[in-house]
């Protein structure tokens, strides 16, 4: 797929908004008339080619959409965005692993008892 201003874009915040929306027989303009913002910008954050709603609206959205939780929000929202990571002064070995690492999650080849495997090790610290 080209990469260029007209291309498909998704984002997983816009998708479970424009869903719950949808499911809540609601309309992009209501949606929009209730959080004062235009239904053309709410349109283009469902369809992922602006980033998730500013925090700001998140309040709106609860009310106007009983089905939305703020922590699923959160967690899409989170999904949403870029990850960046800059790890030109970390050693050699933390380079390999991070670009191992994001290789693995770009193809999504990782078997569920990988993952299960490497959350363990990683988040042994926050326990």
């Amino acid at each position: 797929m080209p990469s260029n201003d007209t291309a498909v874009r998704t984002s997983r915040f816009g998708s479970y908004l424009r869903q719950a929306r949808v499911a809540s027989g609601l309309s992009l303009r209501q949606v929009a008339s209730a959080l004062k913002i235009s239904h053309v910008y709410l349109g283009e954050v469902e369809r992922g080619v602006r980033g998730p709603l500013r925090e700001e609206h998140w309040d709106g959205l609860l009310r106007a959409i009983p089905t939305l939780t703020r922590a699923e929000l959160q967690r899409q929202a989170a999904a949403s965005r870029p990850l960046e990571m800059d790890i030109s002064d970390a050693p050699p070995r933390y380079q390999d692993l991070a670009m191992a690492l994001a290789r693995r999650l770009k193809n999504r080849d990782l078997t569920v008892g990988q993952i299960s495997r490497l959350l363990k090790v990683l988040k042994a610290d926050d326990e």
